[in-house]
């Protein structure tokens, strides 16, 4: 049987729990990818209507962090934002924050996040803005990241942003420059925005201290850091968004390790697969492969010290993207020959199994008169599934 998430937090974390103090965000997404898809999260039954088969189908915990539902929801999003983006080259750029700035992080995910956001789309915003580079406004998506691939925290912010966009005039204008941006200009500008946007949010007493650190510490810190390089990589040019949202969606959904880079639990050990990183990318993008070793509790805390406050947005747009752009968006796709941006519609679970080659008759359909499955009853969380369903799918 392969080793997953869920089978290491049902056997691991009602020990885990007990010695480990958890956040109510934490303890509830490891009870629900602990309980996805299994009679605790309640159920149903379907089968066809002239009675020749029944079949249990238990509910999923359609957790963010679960990988194993997060497929058809990865998809859905991709789905999405492919039918939205404009069709132009993009670039992906990254803003990663120093490690010095990871207990900040920790005691304020959601203040941090904002900033981090607020640092980075600034940023591009402001530079775009200067006709030496472009003179116009682009289209962004911005996705936050905080693992590395061994699961340590690690905040970075992925952006994928327009090659070009519109000037006041409505019209299209190109970047200046094939790079978009020079990076050294960029990784200051970030860095002042990043630092002043935490320095003003102490003053304001809206960021928790770490408990080894003063107020005084923690801007003379800032202050130091504001002398040092921060890694902001300007990746190389796509020639359509689609990669980069491809990119994106991988980590989006189903949480920091997805249950393929899992090998095995040993006396104790978790031995994970990992890439190092090579360049600044974030998160390990095309290093060499390693095999990882961490003890279960370790690879549990690590694991759930990734999971975000409950109304925290990890992916968010801006510029011609944000929904408040739909004409500009609209007169964007126009000057590419695109249709106005298409009406939201969420991919089907028939679409989805034809892209990746499954047949949903076989799962929907009886097999013995070919009729639709209808839903013949349900049943709640925490209760067995009846009993005639059991005998009838045995």
């Amino acid at each position: 049987m392969a080793t997953t998430v869920q089978s290491i937090l049902q056997e691991y974390f009602e020990q885990f729990a007990q010695n480990h103090p958890l956040s109510y965000e934490q303890r509830l997404a490891a009870e629900r990818m602990r309980d996805c898809r299994t009679p605790a999260l309640g159920g149903h039954v379907v089968g066809c209507p002239e009675g020749h088969v029944r079949t249990i189908c238990c509910n999923s915990c359609r957790h963010r962090n679960c990988p194993l539902c997060s497929s058809f929801a990865r998809e859905k999003w991709l789905a999405a934002w492919k039918a939205r983006l404009l069709d132009c080259p993009h670039h992906h750029i990254v803003f990663t924050v120093p490690h010095e700035l990871i207990p900040l992080w920790r005691y304020n995910k959601r203040e941090f996040a904002d900033t981090l956001f607020r640092a980075g789309v600034e940023a591009l915003r402001e530079l775009l803005a200067d006709p030496k580079y472009l003179g116009a406004l682009p289209g962004m998506l911005a996705a936050l990241h905080s693992w590395d691939q061994t699961l340590l925290i690690h905040p970075h912010l992925h952006v994928m942003v327009t090659a070009g966009g519109l000037d006041d005039e409505g019209s299209w204008c190109e970047p200046k420059k094939n790079c978009l941006l020079p990076r050294q200009v960029l990784m200051q500008v970030f860095r002042g925005k990043m630092r002043a946007f935490l320095l003003k949010s102490l003053e304001q007493g809206r960021l928790t201290l770490p408990p080894d650190k003063t107020l005084t510490a923690q801007k003379n810190l800032l202050n130091r850091l504001g002398r040092t390089t921060w890694n902001v990589k300007i990746l190389d040019r796509y020639a359509h968004g689609r990669g980069v949202a491809t990119y994106l969606a991988n980590y989006l959904k189903g949480g920091p390790i997805g249950n393929g880079r899992i090998i095995d639990v040993q006396q104790g050990m978790v031995r994970i697969r990992c890439r190092e990183r090579e360049t600044d990318e974030g998160d390990g993008g095309g290093g060499r492969r390693r095999i990882v070793r961490l003890p279960v509790d370790e690879f549990l805390a690590r694991l759930l010290e990734h999971v975000p406050p409950s109304d925290m947005q990890t992916v968010r747009p801006y510029g011609l993207y944000a929904n408040s752009k739909r004409a500009a968006l609209a007169q964007a796709r126009e000057h590419f020959g695109q249709r106005p941006r298409p009406e939201k519609r969420s991919l089907s679970w028939y679409e989805f199994c034809a892209q990746h080659g499954i047949q949903p008759r076989s799962t929907c359909t009886c097999p013995v008169c070919g009729a639709p499955f209808v839903r013949l009853g349900v049943f709640p969380a925490g209760r067995a599934p009846p009993e005639f369903a059991a005998r009838a799918a045995a």
